[in-house]
């Protein structure tokens, strides 16, 4: 469910938000080392949604819909697949390099950043929105339902953005 989870690491604090349309920390006993912490003390923390019991119960139905629907497994499945295509772009493009990810996390880089930012312009004017991260990667974040078919629509997509 959490990346740290796939890592073997038990993280003190984590930050999630946007794909739950809310915004959030868990942490956990250590953080109660500071004496003025976030939970004792109001107005310490703030975000984008700031927390209340509608964002409570949609967040408790969104954790509900991503187990009803298995979409952590499909994410690992998906991204698995993701991942492979993206191998297949690396050894047809040989500007296209450090393929890597879990899941649906997925990234590569290109040479430079004017290159990458011209991929990602051509992917969105053919109708995918990829980013840019770093100085010259290009980074997915799908949604979790995504499926093989729109893996295979995304890298034709980019494979058309690539060989411009």
């Amino acid at each position: 469910m959490w990346a740290h989870q796939a890592q073997n690491v038990q993280p003190d604090i984590i930050a999630f938000g946007k794909k739950t349309q809310v915004c959030g920390i868990l942490a956990g006993p250590k953080i109660d080392e500071v004496e003025r912490n976030c939970f004792v003390e109001s107005s310490r923390i703030n975000s984008t949604w700031g927390g209340n019991l509608v964002d409570m119960v949609r967040f408790t139905r969104i954790l509900e819909i991503i187990e009803e629907d298995d979409l952590v497994e499909n994410a690992r499945v998906v991204g698995d697949y993701l991942l492979a295509r993206l191998g297949e772009l690396e050894g047809e493009f040989g500007q296209v390099s450090n393929v890597r990810g879990r899941g649906l996390l997925c990234a590569f880089n290109l040479p430079d950043g004017d290159t990458r930012d011209a991929c990602v312009n051509r992917c969105m004017e053919a109708g995918m929105l990829i980013l840019g991260c770093g100085d010259v990667s290009v980074r997915f974040r799908p949604p979790l339902q995504t499926t093989t078919d729109h893996i295979d629509q995304g890298i034709e997509i980019l494979r058309k953005a690539l060989g411009t």
